[in-house]
């Protein structure tokens, strides 16, 4: 007989979650909380930068110009806020992950530049406190701004390098090195929130790759489950389902509180299969067992029957939402498909093949299975009596 392709009784177990839709998902989910970490950092740091506008009036009275109170709120407002709201916007409405990154660490950068010119126009000591607070502002945006690693390094070094020419007076000339103490503790500052965020990042990853490990141990040990309860409940011969597995059928149906509905039924005997066996050899005899149960899984309506080996010779197939009509057509589909294996008999003479006898019924949703089958048995024995390769409802 040619190689036919395996037709199951039921589909393969579904996996808990789609593999690629859940790394997906949680990809999303990644991006997402990102994003609204930025956002919050962005809106926090605009708003400080324009509170700070009253902060600079105050200074006013304590040794601030004129002349550079106008710069300082023409640089917030001119400058630093516009950097911050086109970057809410893109944080917002945009999807591109550089734009993204670029534009968050633009604006930080100018937060930066903008408040470290903002404080060479105090007078000491008011001025190297504001130096103080912008090394703070270096620091939180390394820790917090949730940039990339790597954009978070170029930002970092691009704010702590203009901050040290600024406050330095490296645009003055002759050149003179100024504050050397601040911007020596300002590199100490950044090189350590480098390292904390560092530290930070890797954790997280070793974090992920823990529940990566723990998921895919979790998915191995699902599989492995699958595969042994398809095992319990699989006749390993004809690989049709076995008793165990209509036991557990006839319990959920029992246990289920939707209504009960009818279904249909037939119990399915090889003819004369005591008589093969003794003529061809229990090999043989095995062998066409796993033939039959192929034709009978081929003969189904869809993959919610399912044929049961019920003992021995006699296979049971269950049609749930059948009617009797539906019922006799696929017995008799059973019974053509069954002899147009042309399985040879040995003990039947010259020309003959195994066929079936079967028995139809109707489980009605008042009766049990197993009451169904003991009517379906009885018009089995029926189709017996005559003559065999028929069905007897």
């Amino acid at each position: 007989m040619p190689h036919r392709q395996h037709i199951p009784d039921r589909p393969p177990l579904r996996p808990g979650q789609d593999d690629s839709a859940s790394k997906l998902t949680r990809a999303g989910a990644t991006r997402d909380l990102r994003r609204l970490i930025q956002f919050r950092w962005l809106l926090a740091t605009g708003l400080m930068n324009l509170l700070m506008i009253g902060i600079d009036q105050r200074y006013i009275d304590r040794g601030l110009s004129i002349e550079g109170f106008s710069l300082a709120v023409s640089l917030r407002v001119l400058v630093g806020a516009p950097l911050v709201l086109f970057a809410l916007a893109i944080n917002r409405w945009s999807k591109n992950r550089d734009v993204l990154t670029a534009s968050n660490g633009l604006a930080t950068v100018a937060l930066v530049i903008v408040n470290t010119v903002i404080s060479r126009q105090l007078p000491e000591p008011l001025s190297s406190r504001y130096m103080m607070g912008i090394e703070f502002l270096i620091y939180a945006a390394a820790l917090y701004a949730a940039l990339p690693w790597r954009a978070t390094l170029v930002m970092t070094a691009v704010s702590t390098i203009a901050y040290t020419a600024i406050i330095s007076d490296l645009f003055h000339f002759p050149h003179q090195l100024a504050n050397l103490d601040l911007i020596a503790f300002n590199l100490l500052m950044a090189i350590g929130a480098l390292y904390t965020r560092r530290r930070a990042d890797d954790q997280v990853e070793q974090i992920k790759a823990m529940r990566r490990i723990d998921a895919e141990r979790a998915e191995e040990l699902r599989k492995a489950n699958g595969h042994l309860a398809r095992i319990s409940s699989t006749d390993a011969l004809t690989g049709a389902f076995n008793r165990r597995y209509l036991d557990e059928f006839v319990a959920q149906a029992f246990h289920s509180i939707a209504p009960a509905r009818s279904c249909g039924l037939l119990m399915i005997d090889v003819d004369h299969f005591k008589l093969f066996n003794d003529r061809a050899g229990h090999v043989e005899g095995d062998d066409c067992l796993r033939r039959v149960a192929y034709g009978i899984r081929t003969a189904m309506r869809t993959e919610q029957d399912f044929v049961v080996r019920y003992g021995g010779e006699e296979f049971a197939a269950i049609l749930p939402d059948a009617d009797l009509q539906e019922t006799l057509a696929v017995a008799e589909r059973v019974r053509r498909a069954v002899h147009h294996l042309q399985i040879k008999h040995p003990g039947l003479g010259a020309g003959a093949v195994v066929t079936v006898s079967i028995g139809a019924c109707i489980a009605n949703p008042e009766e049990g299975i197993f009451d169904a089958i003991h009517r379906a048995d009885k018009f089995l024995y029926t189709a017996k009596n005559q003559g065999r390769d028929c069905v007897a409802a």
